[in-house]
C-alpha cells in the first residue's frame, strides 16, 4: 500500500456513492447531527447529566412518529366472510380461470359450483358454525374445493399435512376432536387412528355431486372462526391458534392495497396451508379477480422446475 493511500477503495461513480450523498440522506445526516448539538446543549444547560433522560428526537418528531407516521388505520368489510367475499366476485367473473393445477384448470364459476356441492354434503355431516373440520390433502384443486367448502358450510377447517410425523398428526387430531375429515384415499395410511368421520375427495364424488351447487345457507358470523393452526411445539406441546373471519379479511385487504393485486396479476402458491401466509396465496386472489396456479411439494423443493413454473406460469407474484 503506498504511503497515504485509503484503506477502503470506493468508486464515487457507484450507485452506493450516489445514494450516501443525495439530498435526502444529506437531510438525514443534518438533521441527526442537529439532534446530537441540541443534546449535548441540554447537558451543559441543564442540571440532568444522565444519557438516558435525553431524547435524540425533539418533541414535534415525537408526535410525528407517534402520531401521524402511526396513523395506519384503514376501512376494510368487518361483517363479511371469505367465502362470501369470493361469490361477490364469482358473480363478476363467472368464467375467468380461477385456480390451475398441473394442466388443469377452474372457472370461478366452477370452483364455486364444485365447492357448493361439497360444503351442502358436509352440512348433512352436521358441519356448522365453530364445528372444526380436518383437511388432509397435498396442494390441489380439491385442496381450494376442500377449503371453500367447509367456509360455505359454516365450519372452520384444521390443515393437516401429509408429510408430518404420525405423532404430530395424531397430537392435533386428538387434541381438535375435530368431527369430520376431508382427505383422499392415497393418504389414509399416513394417517393414525382416530374417530372423525372421513370425507375422500375422488371416492366420494358421486355422493357429493348429488348435491345442490348453489350457495348454501348457514348462520356463520365474520367472528367465527376461519382455521385452527397449530404452532410447532418446540417449547412444549403445540397450541393451537385460532384465527377468525374478520382477522383474515383485515390481513388480505391490506396486502391488497399494499403491496397490492389486481384481477390481472397471478400468483404462484408454494405454501402448506399449515401456514398462515396459505391464506394470502389462496384468498386473495380469489376476492380480487386474480388467479392461482397451485406447485406441488416436489417442485417447490426443486430449484430448477420451481424456476421453470415461474416462467411458464405466468406468474407476477409469488
Amino acid at each position: 500500500m503506498k504511503p497515504n493511500e485509503p484503506l477502503v477503495k470506493t468508486n464515487t461513480d457507484s450507485w452506493a456513492a450516489q445514494t450516501f450523498t443525495n439530498t435526502t440522506d444529506f437531510s438525514i445526516n443534518q438533521k441527526l447531527g442537529d439532534n446530537s448539538i441540541n443534546n449535548s446543549t441540554r447537558c451543559e444547560t441543564t442540571d440532568t447529566k444522565q444519557v438516558l433522560d435525553l431524547s435524540l428526537l425533539s418533541q414535534p418528531e415525537i408526535e410525528q412518529l407517534l402520531g401521524e407516521w402511526n396513523s395506519t388505520q384503514v376501512n376494510y368489510p368487518q361483517n363479511i366472510c371469505i367465502h362470501q367475499l369470493f361469490e361477490a366476485q364469482v358473480a363478476k367473473t363467472p368464467h375467468k380461470v380461477a385456480v390451475s393445477f398441473e394442466g388443469k384448470q377452474l372457472t370461478y364459476q366452477q370452483l364455486n359450483q364444485r365447492a357448493n356441492q361439497l360444503a351442502h354434503y358436509l352440512q348433512t355431516l352436521n358441519v356448522k358454525p365453530e364445528v372444526m373440520v380436518g383437511i388432509c390433502l397435498e396442494r390441489s384443486l380439491n385442496l381450494v374445493i376442500g377449503l371453500l367448502a367447509i367456509l360455505k358450510a359454516g365450519g372452520s377447517y384444521v390443515p393437516l399435512d401429509p408429510a408430518y410425523p404420525l405423532d404430530r398428526l395424531a397430537f392435533m387430531l386428538e387434541d381438535s376432536q375435530m368431527p369430520v375429515l376431508i382427505t383422499q384415499r392415497q393418504f389414509l395410511n399416513r394417517l393414525p387412528e382416530h374417530q372423525a368421520k372421513l370425507v375422500l375427495l375422488g371416492s366420494d364424488e358421486q355422493i357429493i355431486a348429488r348435491s345442490s351447487d348453489q350457495n348454501p345457507r348457514s348462520n356463520v358470523t365474520a367472528q367465527s372462526l376461519v382455521y385452527t393452526i397449530y404452532t410447532s411445539g418446540s417449547t412444549g406441546k403445540p397450541k393451537g391458534v385460532q384465527i377468525t373471519h374478520t382477522s383474515v379479511v383485515n390481513f388480505l385487504y391490506s396486502m391488497g392495497r399494499q403491496p397490492g393485486m389486481t384481477e390481472q396479476d397471478t400468483l404462484l402458491a408454494v405454501t402448506t396451508i399449515c401456514f398462515d401466509i396459505a391464506g394470502l396465496e389462496l384468498y386473495l386472489p380469489l376476492i380480487v379477480g386474480a388467479s392461482v396456479v397451485l406447485v406441488s411439494r416436489e417442485v417447490t423443493i426443486d430449484p430448477v422446475q420451481l424456476a421453470e413454473h415461474i416462467e411458464t406460469s405466468g406468474a407476477t407474484i409469488m
